[in-house]
């Protein structure tokens, strides 16, 4: 069931209506029944995967708390549990990612190796909630709280339902009072949920989906462009790609609100970031987090970081070798998260490894730089040049998805080349979009996004203004969705790029 659907929106009313109904104490149960229902409706097999994995998540933790009281070693159930959650990850997704890699460097050589695949099929959310049990096994190593007792609260915290597409990543701490304890019925939060709901829906059918078709029409024949159509398709992608993913957000965190249940954003206005690091504290913030407190921050903690850090002060001077193990710590950090993001060599290359040659550099010539802003007195705290690092960063990101939108890396290499060959002045016919509504649209997401980025919460604001300038806002993109909307007979909702990640 797309919850881009009509019965998801149906799904979603009735749901609500019947949740605040039952009694407060109760009402956490009744999320469990619409996340199990959700979870059959899109596949009944597949929800053997995530009783597996929460089953020896319930165990396993409280093996773990019976090893604190006792003192004994914690350890072995830690690392069977995580070794059993990222197995069952492994086995779905990534399995494939053996004979796929051994055939690409196969054909580097002109080998062909023609070492076959199997049909997988991953469970929808595996990679959010295994990240999210993770995460909360390693808070209950850690002693941060004590393990949930009853196994049906740790089945409802993995398998939530609004952020089965897409996430965001769950923390335990973040949401367990709102999930467990029941809401009151506040129809602030219903109205405003089904407002944000609609504005993700705009982002997504009529931005996203609208897009797609000539990022498509572009790159499933590349060859047959010139480099300007190249570079347009990129920037193309990178508006696609960002309303698709927030958008996807705006109907997870609308649907959720009207619960009561109050999301963490993933998202923070990225496109208004001023370098590469600030964009992804902004974009998927979620995995960002995760990443950075369960994998960077216990590297660099560990004791062969740290004798790396005293063995490089000691070989390269303090100031360059305390950098040595930051820039190991980044790269292990980013080939995992480029590793997440697919079983193909392009993620690994483009979501891995290029992000972290971005972070590195900054990292090596940050004073360099310092010095020649001062050298050329160039005045950093104005518009011009927050709008140039604005723009800096957007196309060093449009280089990255340029690998991301192109079906492998030989491709990738290909339209850098076509990049550089000089337009020979055809105009190539592509497919007609409603382009003027498009950019009426895609002003107004840069709008709700600048207010954001200056810490001001463009809901809330909305919120505020008097009662009929609201519902003709929320007519007119109820409207623009039903018109310009990608949808109808004989349409498959295009799936959210994420949500194969």
């Amino acid at each position: 069931m797309s919850i881009l659907s009509f019965n998801f929106l149906l799904f979603l009313i009735v749901t609500t209506i019947i949740y605040y109904i039952i009694p407060k104490n109760n009402r956490w149960i009744s999320l469990l029944v619409f996340s199990i229902v959700f979870f059959i409706l899109n596949s009944f097999e597949l929800t053997l995967f995530l009783i597996v994995c929460v089953f020896s998540t319930y165990v396993g933790t409280n093996l773990i708390e019976k090893a604190n009281s006792k003192g004994t070693n914690k350890k072995v159930p830690l690392y069977i549990t995580i070794f059993i959650n990222l197995g069952m990850l492994f086995m779905s997704k990534y399995f494939n990612i053996i004979p796929i890699s051994i055939n690409y460097f196969g054909n580097l050589f002109k080998i062909n190796l023609h070492m076959g695949t199997l049909d997988l099929l991953a469970p929808i959310g595996i990679s959010y909630y295994t990240l999210s049990i993770i995460g909360y096994t390693i808070d209950i190593y850690r002693g941060a709280y004590k393990p949930l007792k009853n196994p049906l609260k740790l089945l409802l915290f993995s398998s939530y339902y609004p952020v089965m597409v897409s996430g965001p990543i769950l923390r335990y701490n973040d949401i367990k009072s709102k999930l467990f304890e029941g809401n009151d019925l506040d129809y602030t939060n219903i109205f405003m949920g089904f407002e944000r709901l609609i504005f993700g829906m705009m982002k997504k059918m009529v931005i996203a989906d609208q897009l797609s078709i000539l990022v498509t029409s572009i790159f499933a024949d590349y060859y047959t462009f010139s480099g300007l159509y190249i570079v347009f398709g990129v920037i193309l992608y990178a508006i696609q790609i960002y309303c698709d993913f927030s958008g996807c957000m705006d109907i997870v965190i609308g649907a959720s609100r009207m619960y009561g249940v109050i999301l963490l954003e993933n998202f923070d206005s990225p496109f208004f970031s001023r370098n590469l690091s600030e964009f992804w504290r902004r974009w998927h913030i979620s995995l960002g987090n995760w990443a950075r407190d369960y994998i960077m921050y216990p590297l660099l903690k560990s004791n062969t970081f740290q004798k790396i850090g005293t063995f490089s002060k000691r070989k390269f001077g303090k100031e360059f070798g305390k950098k040595i193990p930051i820039i190991i710590a980044i790269f292990i950090l980013w080939f995992l998260i480029g590793f997440w993001h697919g079983a193909e060599p392009k993620y690994i290359f483009a979501a891995g490894i290029m992000p972290w040659v971005y972070l590195t550099l900054s990292l090596l010539f940050e004073k360099f730089n310092e010095k020649i802003l001062k050298i050329l007195h160039v005045k950093t705290d104005c518009f011009s040049y927050h709008l140039f690092q604005s723009i800096r960063t957007f196309l060093f990101m449009c280089f990255i998805w340029l690998f991301v939108c192109s079906t492998d890396l030989h491709s990738s290499i290909a339209t850098i080349k076509l990049i550089f060959i000089e337009s020979s002045g055809v105009f190539y016919d592509l497919p007609k979009i409603p382009s003027g509504v498009i950019f009426v649209m895609l002003l107004l997401v840069l709008l709700v996004d600048n207010l954001n980025y200056k810490g001001i919460d463009a809901f809330e604001l909305f919120q505020e203004q008097n009662i009929v300038f609201k519902y003709l806002v929320i007519l007119s993109i109820v409207s623009i969705i039903l018109v310009f909307g990608v949808y109808g007979p004989g349409y498959n909702p295009i799936d959210f790029i994420y949500g194969g990640f």
